[in-house]
């Protein structure tokens, strides 16, 4: 079974379009894929019920129900363990250990999307996204804005997942101006030179995935 874990440089960086967006390649090339988002904080009251937001981009791809690509579906929109304290639940990394093993049980390839940034925390300051990143074993895909401040952030969050042991299969920039001006190629360039990781996919500025477009730089899905 193929994986990879999404995490961003911040939140509202771009992870959950290019989590549908690798999806949509997979299943462009025939592959049996899902996306899963272990916790997703912020939910929203429709049709009478709590649905995952993130889970409904996915639905543009796939059919999948918000109780198969969510583990903890929380109402407050905040970091996952203060949202979790509001709402009384205790998140319990082994609960979802186990939602990722039966995926992986019925998915040649799994793409699970981490909550805001690496250190964002889950439970409190002993369990945190990098955690949830060493436990399911997979490699990291960083999603990184195209724009200026990109460098610093995309190098620290680098240094970070290193620090925790965890492999980085490549890095996604979102945003970039169509044609790209010559900061974002310059940003490219250097992210690359000082992390020593690839930038594997482009993302040109958009606001509907439909009609969006992706460049890959490199064949992650083999």
């Amino acid at each position: 079974m193929k994986g990879f874990f999404i995490t961003g440089t911040d939140t509202d960086v771009g992870k959950t379009f290019v989590t549908a967006c690798m999806l949509q390649t997979l299943t462009d090339k025939r592959i049996c894929a899902t996306a899963y988002k272990p916790v997703q904080s912020g939910a929203q009251w429709r049709d009478g019920k709590w649905v995952a937001p993130d889970v409904d981009m996915y639905r543009k791809v796939i059919n999948v129900t918000d109780e198969d690509g969510c583990t903890y579906l929380l109402k407050t929109p905040c970091s996952p363990h203060l949202a979790a304290k509001i709402d009384g639940v205790t998140i319990e990394p082994d609960r979802i250990l186990l939602h990722m093993r039966r995926l992986q049980q019925t998915h040649d390839f799994v793409l699970v999307e981490g909550a805001g940034g690496i250190a964002v925390p889950l439970v409190d300051e002993s369990f945190l996204v990098a955690h949830l990143a060493q436990l399911l074993s997979l490699p990291l895909i960083i999603v990184a804005r195209a724009s200026v401040g990109t460098i610093n952030h995309t190098v620290l969050t680098v240094q970070y997942a290193k620090s925790f042991g965890l492999q980085i299969a490549g890095i996604i920039m979102n945003g970039f101006s169509t044609p790209k001006n010559e900061i974002e190629q310059e940003n490219i360039r250097m992210i690359e030179a000082m992390t020593h990781i690839p930038v594997i996919g482009e993302i040109s500025h958009m606001t509907n995935f439909l009609r969006g477009e992706i460049i890959w730089r490199k064949e992650w899905w083999q």
